[in-house]
């Protein structure tokens, strides 16, 4: 009878590895997606109608442990669209208040992203339901500037957020802020705005 040569097993193939979560106090894999539950739950105070960010995700993030020099603390992108607006007839241009409002949308996102995963030291002192069952009254703008540089197509635009700085004074934590609109034609307004963050009672504010 002859021999049975028994061959080695294959290996199982490995299984795939998850893309880790951001991990706070250290460098994060980007972009930081922002699925569109996400965004669709923290825009829901809104009225349909004036629901214009589309989607976001966070592209940039400072190292804590390695910042470079002026680099800014975090940046958000956002796609937005303006079907109709929902207070004035079609004026033809993106305007003012659209600015405004289109500026909050992507702020309360971009926020709310940071405290859910904790990629920034100083917004930790809130857990994402805090944030949320908060951010109406708690969040509000101490100055804005804006400039309109050319028309902006409503139809199909994008919006880049940055956030600069942080500073406490007085309990409320205060977020200097640089916000740009552009189309395919490129950047057609942008401004500076600062937003203050009042905490809620019993928050440890740092």
């Amino acid at each position: 009878m002859p021999a049975t040569i028994l061959e080695p097993e294959a290996p199982a193939p490995a299984a795939p590895t998850p893309d880790p979560e951001p991990t706070p106090g250290r460098a994060c894999k980007l972009p930081i997606a922002i699925s569109g539950e996400f965004v669709a739950e923290t825009l829901r105070p809104y009225r349909a109608n004036a629901r214009y960010l589309r989607s976001a995700e966070i592209t940039q993030v400072r190292d804590p442990e390695r910042p470079a020099k002026g680099a800014p603390m975090v940046t958000a992108s956002g796609r937005f669209a303006i079907p109709e607006s929902c207070y004035i007839d079609d004026t033809g241009h993106f305007n003012a208040v659209e600015f405004n409002i289109c500026y909050n949308q992507l702020a309360y996102v971009m926020f709310g992203k940071c405290f859910e995963t904790r990629v920034v030291p100083k917004l930790r002192f809130l857990t994402l339901p805090q944030y949320r069952q908060h951010q109406l009254q708690s969040c509000f703008i101490i100055s804005l500037e804006s400039r309109f540089l050319q028309p902006l197509d409503g139809r199909e635009f994008h919006g880049e957020l940055v956030l600069d700085r942080l500073s406490w004074a007085g309990g409320v934590l205060f977020c200097f802020t640089s916000i740009a609109f552009g189309d395919a034609g490129g950047i057609k307004a942008h401004g500076q705005v600062v937003l203050a963050f009042n905490p809620p009672a019993g928050v440890t504010r740092h």
